[in-house]
């Protein structure tokens, strides 16, 4: 009977680990990038007036997405640098392929955007800065 309980108990503590580290995960790691995605998401609609950011991140953000070589299928994904952790930065990629009717590549557009994140709670995640690391630009 003593050991039923034990085996409960360490199977609840570890339960409520499980749960903890999952948390942190996605209120860490997937939250951030969820809002982020948001931004980006209307940005390439156009649709700058609705971002709740900066007035100049918004600019950058109308420079880069304004682009000639700017399209609304344009692939991207974002990741943590970890370079810094007080000061957490999305590095975001930006990629569209250009392909002829043979199904041959015609041409590539790349570029990349960080944005710089902090977190005023544990649920509560602020753009800080926008920062426009490559334009966009074609490849032939």
């Amino acid at each position: 009977m003593k050991t039923k309980k034990i085996i409960i108990l360490s199977l609840s503590l570890l339960s409520i680990f499980i749960i903890i580290m999952a948390g942190d995960y996605y209120f860490s790691d997937q939250l951030p990038k969820s809002m982020v995605n948001r931004v980006i998401q209307k940005s390439m609609e156009g649709n700058f007036s609705d971002l709740n950011i900066r007035t100049q991140d918004k600019e950058i953000l109308q420079r880069f997405f304004n682009s000639e070589y700017a399209t609304k299928d344009m692939d991207f994904s974002g990741e943590f640098t970890h370079m810094n952790p007080n000061r957490p930065e999305l590095l975001y990629n930006f990629e569209y392929i250009d392909y002829n009717q043979i199904n041959q590549i015609r041409q590539i557009i790349v570029g990349a955007i960080a944005i710089e994140m902090t977190r005023q709670s544990f649920l509560k995640w602020k753009i800080k800065q926008v920062r426009i690391i490559k334009n966009l630009q074609i490849y032939n």
